[in-house]
Parts: structure tokens; sequence; C-alpha cells
């Protein structure tokens, strides 16, 4: 019997301080890749000398024009061989068993497009350590699930992109999904998004197949310095901007529905959070954008609450 192979794609910019143990945690797991793609996006630091100093061959280092990280992991996808394909953000770790486990939910169930596993968040400069990923989404012991046969996976019944397009944002990062290449297709992230790219790519991907899920933390996420999410007062406006391209993918009346709803809070997020940070005309207008947006007049009427206490507060100040 084929052992699955997989693609381990690596993008990075200027984490040359970071990418070895990155690498190490890769080459440590108990299911050894098939390849490991750098994809180094336009860094000017010595990420390329460190690389180098890495002598197995199934790493291959990939230079392209400064694009974005969402350029970067089209490449490695573009040039992946792999029958399923990893995503390590440079700056991040894996625990050994990671690619193990994955893979053999993927592979007892072969209608699964994806899967992905909990993490947790570390400070680079102090060693806090946050709660894991799945204490801040309960919804997930909402979701209809049967159990995969490995381990304590789950696998969600039903339309995943209905169910987890209901969520804040999707319960995953790129560094903790793996995804069965041949069902990706032409499947590509969107590289317009500075932020929330994942957002976007999981919830066009779950549209596509079956999706399960494992609640043990198998990925570690850095916060540092240089992360590009450090700045969090406006994320609400790029979770807008990555839900707003899906308008053009909903292909079924419930996906319709269920992302006119989420769209609505979108747009009342969006515009509590320029509210907030002292743009009252332009909030204004994303509120006028939420009522104006197809979905349900009860979503409506709370984020019009919502809003308008934001608006007699931030007056106040």
């Amino acid at each position: 019997m084929n052992t699955p192979s997989v693609s381990v794609i690596i993008p990075t910019w200027n984490l040359a301080k970071y990418i070895t143990k990155s690498i190490e945690s890769v080459l440590a797991q108990t299911h050894q890749p098939h390849e490991i793609l750098i994809v180094d996006d336009g860094s000017t630091d010595d990420t390329r000398a460190v690389v180098s100093a890495q002598s197995d061959p199934r790493i291959r280092y990939i230079e392209i024009p400064h694009s974005g990280t969402a350029a970067a992991r089209n490449k490695g996808i573009d040039l992946a061989s792999g029958d399923y394909l990893a995503f390590l953000d440079a700056d991040d770790l894996w625990r050994p068993t990671m690619l193990e486990k994955q893979v053999a939910v993927m592979e007892n169930d072969k209608d699964l497009i994806c899967s992905f596993t909990n993490f947790v968040r570390f400070v680079e400069s102090t060693g806090e350590v946050y709660p894991d990923q799945f204490e801040y989404y309960p919804e997930l012991a909402t979701l209809p699930v049967t159990k995969s046969g490995c381990g304590d996976a789950l696998i969600v019944q039903g339309d995943a992109f209905v169910h987890f397009i209901a969520f804040g944002e999707i319960p995953a990062y790129m560094q903790c999904m793996l995804f069965r290449r041949s069902m990706i297709g032409e499947l590509r992230l969107d590289n317009t998004l500075v932020r929330c790219q994942d957002l976007e790519y999981a919830a066009r991907v779950f549209m596509h197949g079956k999706v399960a899920f494992t609640p043990e933390v198998l990925t570690d996420v850095r916060r540092h310095d240089s992360n590009i999410t450090k700045d969090i007062s406006l994320m609400a406006l790029d979770k807008l901007w990555a839900l707003l391209p899906l308008r053009a993918a909903v292909d079924t009346p419930a996906r319709r529905a269920a992302l006119n709803d989420r769209l609505v809070k979108a747009w009342i997020d969006a515009a509590t959070a320029l509210i907030q940070a002292g743009h009252r005309g332009n909030g204004l207008k994303h509120y006028a954008k939420a009522i104006a947006q197809p979905g349900p007049g009860l979503r409506k009427l709370k984020g019009t609450a919502r809003v308008g206490y934001e608006l007699v507060t931030s007056v106040a100040r």
C-alpha cells in the first residue's frame, strides 16, 4: 500500500530568525512529508542563507517578487505534487503527529476535502500561552457531526459552508489545515486580500466537499511584533472584504441565505469598529450597507441597536 504523500508549503517574508524552527518541526513529523516548498515572498533579510543551510533534499526554495502571503501560498499550490497540501507559516510550529493524524482522518473518508485541528497561540516575548482556539468557538459543539473513526476527529454533516459561514470566522488557520489536492482543483487564495485570506479560501473550499476537525492541539502559532494580524482594531473590515467575494461563489439558495445573514453581521461589525475608531461618518455608511444588504430583519434590528449604542458612546467620549 502506498503511503499518502504530503506537500508542505511554507510562505515566508523576512522571517529568517524563526524559519529554522518551523522547518525542524516539519522534519520531525511522524508522517514524513514528500516535499517542503519554501516560497520566499521577496525577503530582504538572510532567509535564503538560512534555508540553504538545510541539507534535506526534499526542501525546495522558491523566490518570488514581494506579492503577499496569498500569492506565495498559491505559488506553492501550483508547484506541489503531493496527494495532500499542508501549509505552515514560517514563524509557527507543528507538533510531531500533526500530519500523521490529519492524513489518517482524510484517508479514512475519501469524500473529505479538508481537515483542521485545534491550535494554541504563544507570545514570543513572554512565553505566555493563550487558551486553545476551539475555546473561542462554542458553536463547534452545536454542529451536526459524526465520529470519523480516527482518534477524536469529527466529520461535519450537511453543508459545511452553511454551517461555518455563520461563525464569526472560520475556527482554523491555514497552518492547521490539510487539503486533498485532487479536490482543490483550480481553487486558489485571493491575492488581493491583505488579511483574512484564510477565511475566504476555506469558505470556498467548504463548498466542494466534506470537512472534518479534531479538538487536539497540533499547531503552535507564534505571536510577535512582526505578525500581520497584530493590529486587530479594524479586523472587522478585513473580514468583511474577505466575505464579499463569496457572493459570486454561492450556488444554492441555502448558501446564499447563510451568506446574506453573515454579511449583514459583517457590515454591522465593520460599522461599529469604525465608529469606535472615531470614523463615525464612514461607520454610518457601512451601517447603511447592512440595512440594504438582503438578510434577516432581526439581525438588522439587533445591529441597529449596536450601532446606536456605539454612536452614543462615541459622542460622549
